[in-house]
């Protein structure tokens, strides 16, 4: 592991002991407007994709060829071939799957997830979530929400970003208790 992700993992750590002692998060300035009530707590540069399926269209060539029954097979079949590979191509492309990966600030907040993705602002409120999971060894936070397609936030920040949202959704007293957490517990401190 290189320093980098080795000094990751110790904020992450660092952060679940001290929520799990007694401690909060620290808020900080941003330069969003917040509502009353709402603070900010990272500012966070991470890989931003949504899951979702889509419509594709495709091609479908058509041939007339003339001349031997066997060039005529054979035109017929390169073309069958084509419009299968095309049509297989489309479906694969249609089907759900992580989508949009972009490199998107990302601001969280005790209210929200704002993602600035293309220049826009999305965000995404904390109680309109149903499930939040996090894969700590591949720095992966997922959260899926009524409504809208789920959300992928991943990077060198997301075991820090995985922690501060658990605190948030779930509160102090299930921090110990959250399995996509427990990689944190194995983590000493230099």
């Amino acid at each position: 592991m290189n320093t980098e992700w080795e000094a990751a993992w110790s904020a992450a750590a660092h952060l679940y002991r001290h929520l799990l002692s007694g401690g909060e998060p620290q808020t900080m300035f941003t330069p969003l407007l917040l509502d009353p009530g709402e603070d900010a707590y990272s500012d966070l540069p991470l890989t931003y994709s949504r899951f979702y399926g889509m419509n594709v269209e495709y091609q479908q060539t058509t041939g007339l060829f003339l001349g031997s029954p066997l060039f005529m097979a054979a035109g017929y079949a390169a073309t069958a071939v084509g419009n299968s590979m095309a049509r297989n191509r489309a479906a694969a492309q249609a089907a759900p799957q992580w989508r949009e990966h972009c490199l998107a600030r990302t601001v969280v907040t005790n209210v929200r997830t704002r993602c600035l993705v293309n220049g826009q602002w999305i965000g995404f409120d904390h109680g309109a979530m149903v499930e939040f999971t996090a894969d700590l060894p591949n720095a992966a936070c997922v959260m899926t929400f009524n409504g809208v397609e789920p959300l992928c936030l991943n990077g060198i920040g997301a075991p820090w970003l995985a922690v501060l949202l658990s605190y948030f959704l779930h509160g102090r007293e299930r921090l110990g208790v959250l399995p996509h957490l427990h990689p944190l517990q194995q983590i000493g401190f230099k």
